[in-house]
């Protein structure tokens, strides 16, 4: 028993501590901040498209795989990175091949669960969710959507929670971090900033 909270005290450090370096080492720093959001703050109400229903399910049950809540630390969908995705998807200014990619790999990722389990990815256990992730993963152009997807979970992580993300500090608490000073406002958040910026 002793063994089993020491390893998970562990790995709630080094997962920590790995998100720290890419914020120390300006990973987080090139993270495209300007991506448009709006807070919505009941789930029971809240529109996931271009996501139907199922996506959207799938889209948390991945989530939960790739940023689970461990120890301290806040899981994926605690952070509201499930809806920063579908307001990335939302994005006027967000290319439209990248959207493709993210629902084209997270439709292949379920119909990889229908076809190997006859069920979809948000209702297997959490073992066969992470063995048929590891499957799917073998192909180059789904370990980059991967990559992707963990790096939107970053942004929920790390982005002011004015965006509708890392609500009440969450994130920031939990890295021990200091956003510093400014942070942004009404009207210099995106994309208002646009518009402030052309009547200058």
């Amino acid at each position: 028993m002793e063994e089993d909270i020491q390893e998970d005290y562990q790995w709630e450090l080094s997962r920590k501590e790995f998100i720290r370096s890419l914020f120390v080492f300006g990973v987080a720093v090139n993270i495209p901040f300007f991506t448009s959001c709006e807070t919505k703050e009941n789930a029971a109400v809240f529109d996931s498209t271009p996501l139907s229903a199922e996506q959207f399910k799938v889209l948390q049950a991945l989530q939960l795989v790739l940023f689970p809540k461990e120890g301290e630390g806040p899981s994926a969908l605690q952070i509201n990175a499930d809806k920063w995705i579908v307001y990335v998807l939302n994005d006027a200014r967000e290319p439209q091949r990248e959207k493709d990619f993210i629902v084209e790999h997270l439709d292949g990722l379920n119909q990889l669960s229908k076809e190997t389990h006859k069920i979809s990815y948000d209702a297997l256990s959490i073992d066969r969710k992470e063995d048929l992730l590891e499957l799917f993963f073998e192909e180059k152009a789904p370990k980059r959507w991967g990559s992707r997807m963990l790096t939107l979970i970053f942004e929920a992580l790390l982005l002011d929670p004015l965006y509708g993300v890392n609500p009440n500090n969450i994130g920031w608490t939990w890295l021990n971090h200091n956003p510093g000073m400014p942070r942004p406002n009404d009207q210099n958040m995106y994309p208002t900033i646009y518009t402030t910026i052309n009547e200058v």
